[in-house]
């Protein structure tokens, strides 16, 4: 993979919300929004339901797509990132690794009494992006 550049990087680990696409076991697209944390060279962790659809497709097809992007009403503002992962459920050092990360980024999970369910290592694999470290093309991918 061609490493992320730098205002790649920045744009992903300040992401409050990313949506994952995974593949049903029936083959049928599913995609839901998850908040992620990001180690800063080339994996995204996010925590799902154990017993949800997005954890049944994982476990059925592990390529996962995540899509962060930011919205603005002046189209040439527009940024977005597209990042091709393989998923992997994570435990033992990386677990703990990856939930002080979540944690610290998103402290309201500590008020609800959220602890780990499924949580995924997102290996990037591969990434397109748009409007982050140039212009917006005419045709993003």
């Amino acid at each position: 993979m061609e490493p992320l550049p730098d205002a790649v990087k920045e744009f992903v680990t300040g992401a409050r919300v990313c949506r994952i696409a995974t593949v049903r076991p029936g083959g049928e697209p599913h995609v839901v929004p998850v908040c992620p944390v990001f180690d800063g060279e080339a994996t995204v962790y996010v925590d799902l339901a154990r017993r949800g659809v997005s954890a049944q497709g994982f476990r059925t097809h592990p390529s996962i797509a995540v899509l962060i992007d930011e919205y603005h009403d002046d189209w040439s503002k527009l940024q977005a990132v597209i990042l091709r992962c393989r998923a992997e459920a994570i435990e033992g050092e990386e677990l703990e690794r990856a939930w002080a990360m979540i944690r610290q980024k998103f402290p309201q999970y500590g008020s609800v009494g959220w602890e780990p369910r499924l949580t995924l290592a997102l290996r990037i694999l591969g990434w397109t992006q748009w409007g982050i470290t140039g212009p917006l093309p005419s045709d993003p991918e």
